[in-house]
């Protein structure tokens, strides 16, 4: 969802009469943090292999989501990343709560045409899943509940972190591309 939150958000932006050109300019501090996170957050898909890894592979998603909030804390300034801050905190609640688990409603993966996921999520064979019926108290709730659904090309299911995550990429790139930035040459003497 969040590769068509940053397409809904060019679209907005040109339609609020938004350059291209400014998103040339976006200026993130702490830019390592997110691909260090990035990195991270992909390493079980490499290190997954290998047995010595098998108990620490749980803990690679809450460390990259850690970096992730550390750069947006810094950048709480730019507009949609207060929103995007939230998402991603309720969503690094929710793994806390559950063992490093997002719990995921099994019928809105029906919903989703991602019946294929039940099974393994259900034998403990993914690494960030589980059931929603296993989630602590009303955690599940903020868990991936929110189908989207097979008729729509990119199905999946969503959490309400996720959903602001979408809402706050969306603000940003829209009003990234209407900021007027200014380079060392646009100075007044």
């Amino acid at each position: 969802m969040f590769v068509e939150a940053v397409i809904l958000g060019l679209i907005i932006g040109i339609f609020r009469n938004g350059s291209f050109d400014n998103l040339r300019n976006i200026r993130i501090r702490g830019i390592t943090l997110i691909v260090l996170a990035g990195i991270i957050q992909y390493m079980p898909v490499l290190v997954g292999r290998f047995d010595m890894f098998a108990n620490k592979l749980k803990w690679f998603t809450p460390i990259s989501i850690l970096l992730l909030l550390i750069c947006l804390l810094i950048n709480l300034d730019r507009k949609g990343i207060l929103f995007i801050f939230i998402g991603t905190l309720m969503n690094f609640i929710v793994l806390i709560i559950n063992n490093m688990k997002m719990p995921v409603l099994f019928k809105s993966l029906r919903i989703s045409g991602l019946e294929h996921m039940i099974m393994p999520i259900k034998m403990g064979d993914t690494i960030n899943y589980m059931s929603f019926s296993d989630a602590w108290f009303i955690s599940g709730y903020f868990g991936k509940v929110i189908p989207i659904p097979d008729v729509y090309p990119l199905a999946h299911v969503m959490s309400l972190g996720d959903i602001f995550i979408t809402l706050g990429i969306v603000i940003f790139v829209a009003t990234a591309m209407k900021r007027h930035y200014f380079g060392r040459t646009n100075y007044m003497y």
